[in-house]
């Protein structure tokens, strides 16, 4: 059974004769009845009776009638999603990023995007760099903002960014403009879970600079790491963005360590994006790119 089939079927139902439906449907009569007969052949029942000028429906085409109008119906449906899919009146983006980005970064260009589109659903998801990978490659998500290079995926680079000591005002280091590798060395480091890339980061540090320092605490989720330096458990390497807005902190840069990290927009490379996606991945670019 042919789509087109039952449109057919459907105007000359509607219409009660087979030259106006001709009309409406712009093809010949004769192309119209020899439509109706390969329907009429493909369900194995007659649905229309010649009566007089008219055509009327059979039992048959009354029982299909419905039927067509139901599916002719859903498929109109299915078109208008379709194109407003394209013309960003509707769609859904799910974004992934980690916790300082998340919550520094992304609240004011999801906003800003959200004005622009307002019909387009976003999507959230807050972890460290390594699950939002996992997911951006399961299709769970559409973009990440995260370090980049990642391993199979597409990026754009957007920024670098610093990556700085955090210490409580009240440490001893508190008072340096900047500090070297080995003034380290006695500290005690708040590390993060080995799902941030801040982790391993940091242990790059150790191994370049020679230090092999004490953990104090392992396993702490960025503001949990943030607070107990603060409080002077001990220091630990993070992005200078985290500290905005952070009270009782001090950023200290490393003057013989290259500290640094570059933030890109990534996405799977094989699969199709929506509408909606290359939109907000547009956006992003344009409003994050070149922002260290």
């Amino acid at each position: 059974m042919e789509f087109h089939h039952l449109r057919y079927f459907e105007a000359v139902a509607r219409v009660g004769n087979i030259t106006r439906a001709a009309e409406e449907l712009n093809i010949t009569q004769p192309s119209l009845s020899k439509q109706i007969q390969a329907l009429e052949a493909n369900v194995g029942a007659q649905l229309f009776d010649r009566v007089g000028r008219r055509v009327e429906l059979t039992d048959a085409g009354r029982l299909l009638l419905p039927y067509a109008r139901r599916m002719l119906r859903e498929v109109e449906a299915a078109r208008a999603a379709l194109r407003e899919r394209a013309d960003l009146t509707s769609g859904h983006v799910a974004i992934g990023a980690p916790p300082t980005i998340g919550a520094r970064l992304l609240p004011h260009a999801l906003a800003a995007f959200n004005t622009l589109h307002p019909h387009i659903e976003l999507e959230l998801h807050e972890a460290g760099s390594a699950p939002l990978v996992r997911q951006l490659l399961a299709g769970e998500v559409d973009l990440a903002v995260v370090p980049v290079p990642q391993i199979g995926t597409a990026s754009i680079e957007l920024f670098t960014e610093e990556l700085v000591i955090a210490v409580a005002p009240s440490h001893r280091l508190a008072k340096s403009h900047d500090i070297g590798s080995s003034e380290l060395a006695s500290e005690g480091f708040i590390m993060f879970p080995p799902s941030y890339g801040l982790r391993n980061r940091t242990l790059q540090f150790w191994r370049e600079a020679g230090l092999a320092p004490r953990v104090v605490l392992d396993g702490g989720e960025m503001a949990t790491v943030l607070r107990l330096a603060a409080v002077g458990l001990g220091v630990a390497l993070v992005p200078r963005l985290a500290l905005d807005g952070s009270e009782g902190l001090v950023g200290l840069p490393v003057r013989d360590a290259a500290l640094q990290r570059t933030i890109g927009l990534t996405w799977h490379p094989e699969r199709t994006p929506s509408p909606a996606a290359l939109a907000l991945r547009a956006f992003l670019t344009e409003r994050l790119g070149g922002r260290g």
